[in-house]
């Protein structure tokens, strides 16, 4: 019987992805267990992160992606906000560090 292990970063997400509205961003966060952990996203006020169609997507795999976006669909609540990317399973949790996110076209 394998051992129970609580999850592990394997490639904890950056302090800071800044990133133009006309590339987007996509921001892994890779961490282990076993049971193999669950990768969720948290916002700011410790919400879960959703799915955004055309703005963010969070992969089966955990990698959070920003998508490109006009200016006029810029969402200060998407792109100019603190996210952590949160791995669980049944031994227990971790979070990473505060991940802030800017995405524009006029701060490079």
């Amino acid at each position: 019987m394998e051992k129970r292990m609580g999850p592990v970063f394997i490639s904890e997400p950056p302090s800071q992805v800044d990133f133009l509205n006309t590339t987007g961003a996509s921001v892994d966060c890779l961490a282990y267990g076993n049971p193999s952990p669950r990768v969720r996203w948290r916002l700011r006020d410790g919400s879960l992160a959703d799915n955004i169609p055309g703005l963010r997507q969070i992969l089966p795999n955990g990698t959070l992606v920003l998508w490109p976006f006009r200016p006029e669909h810029y969402r200060q609540d998407v792109h100019a906000d603190v996210y952590r990317c949160e791995a669980a399973n049944v031994v227990g949790t971790v979070l990473s560090r505060d991940v802030h996110v800017r995405g524009g076209g006029y701060f490079f």
